[in-house]
């Protein structure tokens, strides 16, 4: 009898351990946290598009310009023969499949992007700004709506969007696009009258003063070279 009892007891202990360890491991279990959510990842930039250096020309010779941004004074190596491409009047018959063009834009209340104007590239010029970025706003312009300059390639989308885009057109239909670059899309409205404007090479040489958007290439020891550039005189 007096073992039977200890026999009793020691089960009873066994039990009351197990159910202990039972409660403290359903204690240690958080069911009330929400999982983490997955962070998206960013777009990332076109590696192979071209590099812009905006500024004023504050020197230039055959072989070499020094130009003034808006935090330094650059050199760049010139390279000859210089393209050097402005801007004339053009319309919406040029912004074709295939076209790279740039596309400023202004968002809406709704949401969308729409277009303020539309800049047609030549091939030499084609990957010119590629991507989607925010634009300073011009002086005086305080309490203005902000602009958005986007480069990519274009096709035919809902109209609902506006932007400023540089890219490919793949397609227009004449009231809305899409423009397509590396890392992403914009969905850009085009209202009736948009001004259109086209860039073509030109015979006349820079000059000290000019506004310009030199494209260069970078050596591995920071030189900086360029054959081409826009004037981004208005």
């Amino acid at each position: 009898m007096h073992s039977s009892r200890i026999r009793h007891a020691r089960s009873l202990l066994l039990l009351v351990a197990v159910s202990a360890c039972s409660r403290g491991s359903e204690a240690r279990v958080d069911t009330t946290s929400p999982a983490p959510a997955a962070t998206a990842a960013a777009p990332a930039p076109n590696p192979d598009a071209p590099i812009m250096l905006r500024g004023t020309i504050a020197s230039v010779s055959p072989t070499e310009l020094v130009i003034k941004t808006d935090s330094a004074a650059v050199t760049v190596k010139v390279e000859q023969p210089f393209h050097l491409y402005t801007r004339q009047p053009s319309d919406m018959s040029h912004v074709t499949q295939s076209s790279f063009i740039g596309v400023t834009t202004v968002k809406q209340a709704n949401g969308s992007e729409q277009a303020t104007e539309i800049h047609v590239f030549p091939d030499d010029l084609r990957g010119l700004g590629e991507g989607s970025r925010m634009m300073t706003p011009a002086a005086g312009a305080a309490g203005s709506a902000a602009s958005r300059m986007t480069n990519g390639t274009a096709s035919p989308a809902p109209p609902e969007a506006s932007r400023m885009s540089n890219g490919i057109v793949s397609s227009s239909n004449g009231a809305t696009l899409v423009v397509q670059y590396a890392g992403g899309s914009q969905h850009v409205t085009v209202p009736p009258n948009t001004p259109v404007t086209t860039f073509i090479l030109s015979s006349t040489p820079l000059a000290v003063g000019d506004q310009v958007a030199i494209v260069v290439t970078k050596a591995s020891d920071g030189t900086l070279t360029s054959s081409k550039g826009v004037s981004t005189k208005k």
